[in-house]
């Protein structure tokens, strides 16, 4: 077991590493602070706080599972207890809501109903595993239910990010369509990326750039003169700008904001169309938070137009991203989704234990959300993230053909 000050954290046999514990605000934004040792107390967390660990689910595999609500009176925690509670509880009132609503939730019920009686008899890792099932399973349905109700999107951009000019053009020959969106991440804005543009632009097909890789990418927020070279190269084409990146990695003080600030009027200048996108990564395994540089620049006017948000498929459940999309839309932009997918076999100590219906259901949830504008997925697949493309279209792609062809013909 673990303490942290006069708390004690207890574990029924579900954690093997307690290096991967994660605390986190009342938000979910990981704090910067080391994780409980067995053999010695650490500072205790703000309060309210919450607490994340990946533990190994059937059905689910590992990935963040997160838990919150814990005040200074909390003295005990039996994790996976505390875990299944929270799963439960949100799936219970999707159903209950959403069932009313004409959300098919029978899948979502069932299970539970079993993640209750488990609970009941005090099986908390059984429960568990079916709670995060339910919780799933509710947020899947109710983001099917809302694209029904919309009658499809009609206005959605399917993407991809390359950071190599052979892998863009690979992309718009083998990917299009859905593919209507390209997002060059580049160093320089050289030939060979001013020859995909216009190869992008013949195809119809919206371009995204920014100055920097929008995935493993360090912080980087260019001085104002490479974004206005770069701009220039590319005007009149792209109607994307990522204009600084890795804003997780950044302290939002008055010299930031004013930085950020500046990064953007210059986009404006140089072309008055581009859409301008402030980018960053939300994290529990990384301790990454783009939220609170996100809203400081919101609270500060800082003109910027969308949020570039980035996301990994072990940092939480697919009810997680549900949540997560839906606190990000509260900033009032429009969100341009970057997933990192699930790659056959493992990465680290996660797995997801069917990665393709995992892309499709993260896909479904960004489609039901309005303020979703694009959805990018990487071109090319490496240790941590499956691809959109390795040679042919992957599984991970065909998938999203399909969410796409259905969501098309509900336009019909």
């Amino acid at each position: 077991m673990g303490f942290v000050s006069a708390l004690e954290i207890r574990t029924i046999g579900g954690v093997d590493e307690w290096q991967l514990l994660r605390w986190t605000n009342s938000d979910g934004d990981a704090l910067p602070l080391e994780p409980p040792r067995v053999d010695a107390p650490v500072d205790a967390p703000p309060v309210p706080f919450g607490i994340a660990y990946p533990l190994p689910l059937p059905s689910v595999g590992r990935v963040y599972l997160w838990a919150d609500g814990f005040a200074a009176r909390t003295k005990s925690i039996l994790l996976e207890r505390e875990l299944a509670s929270r799963y439960i509880k949100a799936s219970s009132a999707m159903v209950r809501q959403y069932g009313r609503r004409g959300a098919v939730m029978d899948e979502a019920e069932t299970l539970l109903k079993d993640a209750q009686q488990a609970f009941q008899q005090e099986q908390f890792l059984p429960s568990l595993a079916l709670g995060v099932q339910a919780a799933e399973r509710s947020a899947i349905s109710v983001a099917r239910a809302r694209v029904q109700r919309m009658h499809g999107r009609t206005a959605f951009l399917w993407g991809v990010c390359a950071s190599d000019a052979t892998l863009a053009q690979h992309a718009i020959e083998r990917l299009h369509p859905p593919l209507n969106l390209i997002h060059l991440a580049i160093h320089t804005p050289d030939e060979a990326w001013r020859r995909i543009a216009d190869t992008a632009q013949g195809a119809r097909m919206a371009i995204a750039v920014s100055l920097a890789p929008c995935i493993d990418a360090t912080a980087h927020t260019p001085n104002t003169d490479a974004l206005r070279d770069a701009i220039t190269a590319f005007r009149g084409q792209a109607r994307y700008w990522t204009v600084a990146t890795r804003l997780h990695q950044a302290t939002p003080t008055p010299q930031m904001l004013t930085h950020i600030r500046q990064l953007c009027e210059v986009a404006r200048a140089v072309d008055f169309g581009v859409v301008r996108l402030l980018h960053g990564s939300q994290s529990l395994y990384h301790r990454q938070a783009a939220y609170p540089a996100l809203d400081a620049c919101v609270q500060a006017h800082v003109p910027f137009e969308s949020v570039h948000l980035e996301w990994r498929w072990y940092d939480g459940t697919l009810y997680d991203l549900d949540q997560l999309l839906e606190r990000y839309g509260n900033l009032g932009k429009s969100i341009h989704l970057t997933l990192h997918l699930p790659p056959t076999g493992s990465y680290e100590v996660f797995t997801r234990t069917t990665p393709a219906e995992w892309t499709e259901g993260a896909a479904l949830i960004a489609l039901s959300k309005p303020y979703v504008a694009a959805l990018r997925l990487p071109v090319q697949g490496s240790e941590t993230t499956a691809g959109a493309l390795n040679g042919e279209p992957s599984e991970h792609w065909q998938r999203l053909v399909q969410l796409s062809d259905w969501n098309r013909s509900l336009q019909d």
